[in-house]
């Protein structure tokens, strides 16, 4: 008699996921918070942890605005500083 082959979650290939750590990151929260098609997915920073691909791009396209963000505060804080030349 044939066994029926069925897989359990543990054994579904991992080709859907991929393996993401957040850097512990002084003054921000030591967890992040992801939301993805009414499902939540609490991110723990400085532990390597195995996320669905849509959930790792969410937080790296996060980081990219972030760092884009940082940047132009950046970019305006220094023409600010320079002096008006009145003309």
């Amino acid at each position: 008699m044939a066994k029926d082959k069925t897989t359990t979650e543990a054994e579904k290939p991992q080709d859907d996921t991929v393996e993401m750590m957040l850097p512990l990151v002084p003054g921000e929260p030591d967890t992040i918070f992801v939301g993805l098609n009414g499902k939540g997915y609490t991110i723990q920073r400085g532990e390597t942890v195995r996320l669905p691909k849509p959930v790792a791009a969410i937080i790296q396209d996060s980081q990219r605005a972030k760092q884009a963000q940082q940047a132009r505060m950046r970019q305006l804080a220094a023409e600010a500083s320079k002096p008006k030349v009145p003309g």
